[in-house]
Formats: structure tokens, sequence, C-alpha cells
């Protein structure tokens, strides 16, 4: 089966192109040809496929001459089925689907929220599926995080004409052959939006931490001398944006903390001087280190080092692998219960669930670990057990397969 791969960048660049780099060797190694459809390749050395790389799959449109070069590339590629990963170009999606049967996997919200992570401006999460209520938001209520007055010149028709496009890139995905999502979650907000149950399923995620394919690093001098310290280290890898993975909350957290510790978040983001200034603000600065960005041996590296790792997201996780990370090293993890944390955090069992945005409650689960490292190595254990039981690459890999097999043969996917 040929099978070809769309993505934004054929590279180790963020997650889905992570999932790439694993999942298509994987497919290689039982007998597919893979072939990638980009709009930038990064050169990776990953092995051998073809890259058609097509730099105008970028924007949100394709002029009649780009459609139509498109259509003859790919056509000459001759897929047995299409699966693609990541595309906002609703030009291009269309062409993609008179070329070949067609799957999509919908990793987050950005397919049906014009502001991209269903948070309101409240801070609260949106509820409502993307229409005329968006509308509706923005100009009687000064609209949500992502999508705002203060983005558009044009306040009329601008995002008008953002939602009816992104409307009608939604129908265009609603006629994939297949949908998958990566949690339970994100399948329920897929159907509010109008998604077919029977072509709409879960492939969860799986995590290669702590196995010979991600070995660990040396930490910069900086964080390594941070992590040195004997009281126990708590572990945040988050983007420093706010206030979809809610370090803010998390810093208010650490301050009601009663137990000596260390605490490095982990990433990068624009939200970062306003954090280091809350960091002091909360009195925690000098137990709290933002190390910026880390390559993915020293975050290796940092879970390993950890007592305990936070998830502080407040926006409705898509699914959080943070948590299957956390699970590979053992470790136990303290999230808030948004999205679909739940599908891989049970409370109690591998770490503990806390009503979103409790901050005290936050505190209170990371002290209760600390003082009793004897639970904390139990709930770490648990974690490697479920990690491994229900969320194994292979049968993400052989289930993915399937999917595949099924649509450029014409079946609907076992359910």
């Amino acid at each position: 089966m040929h099978i070809l791969f769309v993505l934004d960048a054929w590279g180790l660049v963020g997650g889905t192109e992570r999932h790439a780099a694993v999942v298509i060797p994987a497919l290689q190694e039982r007998g597919h040809r893979v072939s990638v459809l980009c709009t930038e390749d990064r050169h990776p050395d990953l092995g051998s496929v073809g890259v058609i790389e097509v730099p105008a799959l970028g924007r949100g449109w394709l002029a009649r001459e780009e459609r139509g070069e498109l259509s003859r590339r790919v056509k000459e590629a001759r897929p047995d089925v299409i699966l693609v990963s990541i595309l906002h170009n609703a030009d291009a999606y269309r062409v993609l689907l008179e070329s070949a049967p067609l799957v999509r996997f919908v990793h987050d919200h950005r397919l049906y929220c014009p502001g991209m992570n269903k948070v309101l401006e409240s801070g609260d999460v949106c509820r409502r599926p993307m229409g005329g209520e968006c509308l509706e938001r923005y100009w009687r209520h000064g609209g949500c995080i992502g999508f705002k007055p203060a983005m558009h010149r044009d306040r009329i028709g601008e995002p008008m004409r953002a939602v009816l496009a992104q409307q009608r890139e939604l129908e265009l995905v609603q006629r994939s052959t297949h949908v998958l999502t990566n949690s339970h979650f994100m399948r329920g907000e897929l159907l509010q939006v109008g998604f077919h149950p029977d072509r709409t399923s879960v492939l969860p995620l799986f995590t290669l931490s702590n196995t010979a394919a991600q070995p660990p690093a040396p930490l910069d001098p900086a964080t390594a001398a941070f992590v040195a310290a004997a009281d126990p280290l708590l572990f945040t890898p988050a983007r420093l944006t706010l206030p979809d993975k809610g370090v803010d909350f998390l810093l208010t957290a650490l301050a009601h903390v009663r137990a000596p510790f260390r605490a490095v978040v982990s990433g990068e983001g624009p939200h970062r001087a306003w954090l280091e200034a809350k960091r002091h603000e909360d009195r925690v600065a000098d137990r709290v280190h933002f190390s910026g960005w880390v390559a993915a041996g020293a975050i290796e590296t940092l879970y390993a080092r950890s007592a305990v790792v936070i998830c502080p997201s407040v926006w409705s996780e898509p699914f959080g692998l943070v948590g299957l990370e956390a699970g590979a090293h053992e470790k136990p993890v303290v999230a808030f219960d948004v999205g679909g944390i739940a599908e891989w955090l049970s409370d109690g069992v591998n770490g503990f669930l806390v009503p979103r945005k409790d901050t005290r409650a936050m505190a209170a689960a990371v002290d209760r670990l600390l003082a009793d490292p004897a639970l904390a190595a139990r709930l770490g254990a648990n974690g490697r057990r479920l990690a491994a039981e229900r969320f194994p690459p292979e049968r993400h890999v052989e289930r993915l397969e399937e999917v595949l097999r099924r649509a450029a043969g014409g079946a609907a996917p076992l359910r």
C-alpha cells in the first residue's frame, strides 16, 4: 500500500511532526511505501521517503494554477490512501479528496474553533459549537481569547469571512473517508460539530519516552545547577502561553505547597516575561526555574530526576501526552481535570486529578505525594503499567494501518 502522509513540515519540529517521524518508519517496516506531502522539507535523518514539497500549502488557499500543479503531483505519486495530519488549506484539501481515499487525524480544536483553543475571554471553557454564536460573542462581548476585535483591522467583514472560511474547511474534512482523533473527549467534540459517528474513531497517542529511541541528554548548566539541590524536583513541560497551558495557575499552586521543593518549567512562549514576574509576586522565584525550550534528550533527564510531574492545563486538553511520558518514567502526575486528561489519569491510581483552576487542591495533592514517597512510587509504577498496557506504540500503528488499509479498499474501519 502506498500512503501519502500530509503534514506541515517533514522534520522534528513539534508533536505532530514527531508523531510522523515514528509512525512513518513503522509503516515502512510493515512493507508499505510512504511518501510525504509537506509545506517545508527540513531534511531530517529519518530514513528514505519521497517528499513532495509545496510551500503554498502554508496558506489558506491556492491559486488555480497551484491547484492544478498539486493535483498533477499527487496523481503522479499514485497513492492508495492519503493520511492528513496537518493541513489548513481548503483548496488543497479539496484536491486531495478528489485524488484518493483520505483519512484525517484531528489533533486539536483548530478545525472547529476560530479561536483555536475553545477558551473564552473570561478564561472559561467554551462548550458551544462554532457558528453564529462565535460572531455574536465577537461583536457583543469582545470575542474569545483567540478570536477578538483587537486581532482584526476590519471588524465587520474580516471575522465573518474567517468563520465562513473555517466552516467551509470543516465541511470538507467531514467528507473524509474516515476521521481519527486522539481521545474520546475529542471524538465527542467532533460529533458535536457534525461528524458522522460511524466514520469518526479514537486512536490514542503513545510515547517512546524512557526507551532507547529517546535517550537522556545533559541539561544546560543553569538548569543542571538548579536541579542539583537536594529538594524534591517538580517538573512541568509546557508552552508558555496563556491561558491554555495554565502555568500561571501552577505558580499560584506552588505558592501554597508546604513541603520543600524545586520546580522546573520547560518551554518557551510569548508570556515568559509575565510568568517570570509572577514568580516573584508569588514569592517562589528562588524555587521555580524557567529553563526555556529544552531538547527531547534533556526532557528525558528532567523526567528521570523529578519526584512529581504537574500538568496545569486549564483549556480542554485534547489528550495530554505528558501523562504517558511521566508514566514511562514511573512518575505520578497531578493535573486539572480538563479535556482528555482523565483518559490516562485516574485519581488516586497514577496520580491526582483535581478540579479545574483549583490551585489549593493542586498544592494539597503535591504535598501529599512529597510527604509520602512510598505512595508516589506506587502511583508512578501504576502509571508505567497503564501506559504500557493501554497505550503501546505497536497497537497505535496496527490500528492506524487497519484504518488506512480499509479506507484504501473502500471498506468502513472496524469500530
